[in-house]
């Protein structure tokens, strides 16, 4: 049996959707974001949470456009649309950093054990429907984006998952159906696109990193790479220390490629100051994670939305102990 309950945090309409085997928590004000999933027999926590959380809605300070992103990021489960990555210019507008989605306040309507949330963004001509469903110890978002304008739009699309601990610890294992990794040069110095190297090998600064090991916390550690070639649309991360793990599973159509993401203290200064430990998966339609400009040059993998044309995908995650 599914429950949908409404309460407030900080001004915003929270839904908390609780089935036998999850509980989930998601703000349709703010992009329809999932901000937590608990194992509801012991509430242990699969997303990671900025250390600011939800913040109340205020008016956003001067800065960058990850900056700007960063003021009303909570960490947790969101999508990438029509942009992904860093700010671009494109159609006659600022795209910001991992695009306009993700702001985007939703309308909703609970429908059984689904939450339907609907939307018409600003700077793009998209209407974006997101149907949310909790079943058992399953979570899947389907998700659908259609052109209202009389003209061809060229996007990234994606949805990007944010794992943090107890699932995330020096004893974590990732699995994945990706057969080949491309690593960031912006991350790692001296690496190159071009560097193709099978799962779960990357290139790191000093020697091959193996990608489905991850380490522990302030560990001043960081990856960016990205998955390709999947045989199967699957990355599983289990953690036997703390007997938990997820699979995601996703559309391989409509989102071909994962960005795999991991900050373990390195970062210094803003935002995370030394102290960031958190994992991002994001299945997308495209790579790498810097804007629409640099997916077109390097992968050419964005996606062209015809006039009226509605383009649809799904991911769910499965929580289940790290044995199964």
């Amino acid at each position: 049996m599914t429950e949908v309950e409404t309460h407030t945090e900080r001004g915003w309409d929270v839904l908390r959707i609780r089935s036998e085997g999850l509980v989930a928590e998601l703000v349709p004000g703010l992009g329809g974001t999932v901000t937590s999933l608990r194992r509801p027999d012991d509430d242990a926590e699969l997303l990671w949470r900025t250390p600011w959380g939800l913040r109340p809605l205020t008016p956003t300070l001067p800065g960058n456009a990850e900056a700007s992103m960063l003021d009303h990021f909570p960490g947790g489960w969101q999508t990438l649309f029509p942009n992904g990555g860093d700010t671009a210019h494109a159609h006659g507008v600022e795209w910001g950093y991992n695009g306009e989605t993700r702001l985007a306040p939703f309308d909703w309507q609970v429908d059984g054990s689904s939450v339907i949330m609907n939307t018409r963004l600003v700077r793009s001509p998209f209407r974006v429907t997101k149907i949310v469903t909790v079943d058992g110890p399953t979570i899947s978002i389907e998700e659908s984006v259609h052109n209202d304008a009389n003209e061809a739009v060229e996007v990234m699309w994606g949805q990007q998952v944010v794992l943090g601990a107890p699932l995330l610890g020096p004893d974590t294992v990732i699995e994945s159906g990706a057969t080949i990794v491309h690593p960031d040069p912006t991350a790692t110095s001296g690496a190159n696109y071009n560097d193709v190297m099978p799962w779960p090998r990357s290139v790191g600064e000093d020697s091959m990193i193996n990608l489905r090991r991850v380490v522990g916390p302030r560990a001043d550690h960081a990856r960016l790479a990205y998955l390709t070639d999947f045989v199967d649309p699957k990355i599983t991360v289990r953690n036997p220390a703390a007997d938990l793990g997820l699979d995601l599973t996703w559309d391989a159509e409509a989102w071909p490629y994962a960005w795999y993401a991991l900050e373990s203290g390195h970062r210094r200064g803003f935002p995370w100051f030394g102290d960031g430990y958190f994992l991002a998966l994001t299945p997308s339609s495209s790579w790498p994670a810097h804007g629409i400009h640099d997916a077109r040059r390097i992968s050419k993998a964005t996606v062209w939305v015809q006039p009226d044309e509605t383009r649809n995908a799904r991911l769910a995650l499965t929580v289940h102990a790290s044995t199964e």
